[in-house]
């Protein structure tokens, strides 16, 4: 069920050359679309993570609706959080502002916390996930490839120690006050990491993100202590799947150069940083990116002209794909998401 080799986001992925860039957007699927919020209606968040047949639904829903280049899997970076012996709840959102933020009942404070974790058998623990996994595909039909995904052990372990949203002392005091204690909670993590994600390839995922969404709460020589070396295992256990591996984080323009050099195929970059000045740093790898979300919320002449620039910048050397700093904001206008596609595909440096 492998999608041709030869689409515009693969390619782009292994950095060969392609006929138009490929794009897509982070949490393009969610709140901002009309058929989001009619499936949101009737169940909870929780309960469309857990639904192969509507995580189905709302993935293909954006592919369907604003032709973009890749379909990702709707779940959850903390999903596998109750396998592990965690208990998970999301807060209902405000109205009209998206889902509400997550919330550990029994967050990991000690080492004990840490030992007491399990690492989880996805199909035995997430099988909803891999059916989803396998309803995607057979809905994409091999239009566009499936991306799957996981939280990185940073970001996932900042909502296990926190509580959830609620910033990141408690776990960076961790680091410095237990350091034993948080090395064994990131190894628990990144194993938990790994067996997800070779798994969603095993059921039909045709690509891998992992979102270290939080990584730029991090000095360097934490990230060289805490985090580079977790991430570094992740994406050589995604190579041998054969996938391509794509790294997501935000805040972190100061060490490109460094993550050039943990074995992902492609970096995604924010807008805090121009995007062909990311693109020659970082010269061995595909680069994703960078347009700034807030964009799709103003005037849509500018949202396009905007996307254009960008494109302008990025250059003709294979190798890029268009995709936000960060995902898709609630109150979007789809017709600027769909406006902003629709100039990427159109645009050509002849």
């Amino acid at each position: 069920m492998a999608a041709p080799m030869t689409h515009p986001f693969l390619a782009a992925c292994r950095r060969e050359p392609v006929d138009r860039v490929p794009v897509w957007m982070m949490r393009q699927a969610g709140r901002y679309q009309p058929s989001y919020r009619a499936v949101r209606q009737k169940v909870s968040f929780l309960e469309l993570c857990r639904s192969p047949e509507l995580i189905a639904q709302v993935t293909v829903a954006p592919i369907d609706e604003f032709g973009f280049d890749a379909a990702i899997l709707f779940s959850d970076i903390l999903v596998h959080l109750p396998a592990m012996g965690l208990d998970l709840s999301f807060e209902k959102g405000e109205k009209g502002k998206g889902d509400g933020g997550p919330k550990i009942g029994n967050p990991v404070r000690t080492r004990a916390d840490v030992d007491a974790l399990r690492v989880p058998v996805p199909k035995k623990d997430l099988p909803y996930v891999l059916d989803g996994v396998r309803a995607i595909r057979t809905a994409l039909a091999d239009r566009v490839p499936l991306i799957g995904f996981v939280g990185g052990p940073f970001t996932v372990a900042s909502y296990a120690v926190e509580g959830g949203s609620q910033g990141f002392t408690r776990l960076k005091t961790m680091l410095y006050a237990e350091p034993a204690t948080a090395h064994a909670l990131f190894e628990k993590l990144t194993q938990a990491a790994i067996v997800q994600i070779e798994e969603q390839v095993a059921a039909g995922a045709q690509a891998a993100q992992i979102f270290e969404s939080w990584l730029g709460e991090l000095a360097r020589e934490d990230l060289e202590e805490f985090s580079f070396p977790y991430l570094a295992r992740i994406a050589e256990a995604v190579r041998k799947t054969g996938v391509p591996s794509i790294l997501f984080s935000t805040g972190t323009t100061a060490h490109l150069e460094r993550m050039a050099k943990l074995g992902y195929d492609v970096i995604s970059v924010d807008w805090r940083i121009p995007i062909d000045e990311a693109r020659a740093r970082l010269p061995g790898v595909a680069v994703q990116g960078n347009y700034d979300s807030t964009l799709l919320l103003g005037p849509r002449e500018v949202a396009v002209a905007r996307a254009q620039q960008l494109l302008r910048a990025a250059g003709p050397t294979p190798g890029y794909i268009f995709n936000l700093g960060h995902g898709i904001q609630v109150g979007t206008p789809t017709e600027n998401v769909k406006a902003v596609v629709d100039a990427v595909h159109a645009f050509g440096w002849k």
